[in-house]
């Protein structure tokens, strides 16, 4: 399973796709594609597919409506992941043009099922400008994708630190300012753990499978070149996330106490329940949460390590990709191109979806189209984001396993040394299985 493995630069020097500004940094200007004629004036149908939970309900709200606005002459079919698994997909041999998910869903989707297909001829055709893309991400994918372009980036997905209003106004405290620390959080969460009444207050909850995944520091799960664990090579910044999400909180008086009570870290779930004053946890939330619309909340920047000042968490790319059975690839890419211009860029900005052109267009209009478009939500554009780490196959099967002992840790019923060197044996053989078969 060995995969070629070429850095981001190198990569994109190969296929010939390289512009300025490509290394994260988007071109703050207009798409000279964005209202080209169909490549095609023939109706042809194509069906889009994806293994996250999608209803057709909302893939039509975010993508279908405008797509089929576009270009009326194609027929859009959507096949939810609820009617079909991408392994019933393979085996059936049903007919798929187009393929999305976020990146380990990719890994454990299109690619491990063979529906894959390698843009790069069709993105060079139609004059795709990839240095547009506002986050650097060719390095990091191109470890699971041997280098290939399989999918493009068509939103960003990243961190941001959400406050209950009302529990800092019920406890006396300032709200929240962009810039903060990480120290700063765990001051605050100390203040803010408590009993009052009937109720236990847990100061902070972080969102721990993206805590770890879009980690601001960069750490890769696997080594791509010794295709194993990085936790004994990178020990000390492995602890700094450790120890962020479940040895500091807890030094807080009482903070234990509710981790006791509830059997595990708090999560997302008591923050809709407003239990937990402040949830580190994914931009998109309040779309994914209806119960935040009763909640008086704000958001401030994602906090910073001293390692990384300034700097945000990674960006989650919702990938696109042709698959290698359609028969319009053409008119497929056509789809994928007009989803990564500045028209429907705008579009989804406003809708509350980060953007992945970010230029003053994209970021004037972002969540202008949601209930909470007068909140603080600039700061999604005040930090860079960081650098996407190196991605590798086996992702998707070790991502929970850096997990697992988690809980454990929160509990002191095993200490940080220990649960890392389990957690990297695990890891590491997890590996090995997956290598031999």
């Amino acid at each position: 399973m060995k995969k070629r493995w070429m850095t981001g630069v190198a990569w994109a020097l190969a296929v010939g796709l390289v512009t300025s500004g490509m290394a994260g940094c988007s071109k703050n200007k207009e798409s000279p594609g964005a209202t080209e004629q169909p490549i095609s004036q023939e109706p042809v149908e194509l069906t889009i597919v994806t293994n996250a939970g999608h209803t057709e309900e909302s893939f039509n709200m975010r993508f279908g409506d405008s797509l089929r606005k576009k270009f009326p002459n194609y027929t859009i079919k959507f096949i939810p992941n609820s009617v079909i698994s991408f392994a019933d997909l393979a085996a059936t041999n049903t007919m798929v043009d187009i393929v999305y998910a976020a990146i380990l869903d990719f890994g454990r989707g299109p690619i491990q099922y063979g529906m894959a297909y390698d843009m790069t001829d069709l993105a060079k055709k139609m004059n795709i400008d990839l240095g547009r893309i506002g986050v650097d991400w060719f390095g990091g994918l191109s470890p699971m994708w041997g280098g290939k372009l399989y999918g493009l980036p068509i939103s960003i997905e990243t961190l941001t630190l959400f406050y209950n209003r009302d529990l800092f106004d019920k406890f006396g405290f300032p709200y929240p300012k962009d810039g903060l620390t990480w120290e700063d959080v765990f001051e605050l969460n100390a203040r803010l753990t408590r009993v009052d009444g009937n109720t236990h207050y847990a100061g902070l909850a972080i969102a721990a499978t993206q805590h770890f995944s879009l980690n601001s520091l960069s750490l890769p799960y696997v080594d791509p070149k010794t295709e194993k664990s990085t936790l004994s090579q990178q020990e000390n910044l492995w602890k700094r996330l450790y120890e962020t999400i479940a040895v500091r909180p807890v030094a807080a008086p009482g903070y234990r106490d509710k981790v006791l009570a509830l059997n595990r870290l708090p999560n997302e779930s008591d923050f809709l329940k407003q239990e937990v004053a402040m949830f580190a946890g994914l931009v998109h939330s309040p779309l994914s949460y209806k119960e935040m619309a009763n909640i008086n909340w704000d958001m401030v920047t994602y906090p910073t390590y001293p390692e990384a000042p300034n700097t945000g968490a990674q960006a989650n790319l919702l990938l696109f990709g042709v698959t290698n059975m359609s028969k319009h690839k053409e008119q497929a890419m056509e789809v994928v191109k007009y989803l990564y211009s500045d028209e429907f860029q705008k579009i989804t900005s406003a809708d509350g979806n980060v953007p992945v052109v970010i230029n003053d267009a994209t970021k004037a209009v972002f969540a202008q189209n949601t209930y909470y478009k007068d909140r603080n939500v600039k700061s999604v554009f005040l930090q860079k984001m960081a650098t996407l780490s190196a991605r590798t196959v086996y992702d998707p099967d070790v991502s929970a396993v850096y997990r697992n002992r988690l809980n454990d840790l929160a509990k002191g019923t095993i200490d940080l040394n220990t649960m890392m060197r389990q957690t990297e044996e695990e890891v590491n053989k997890l590996i090995a299985t997956k290598k031999s078969q």
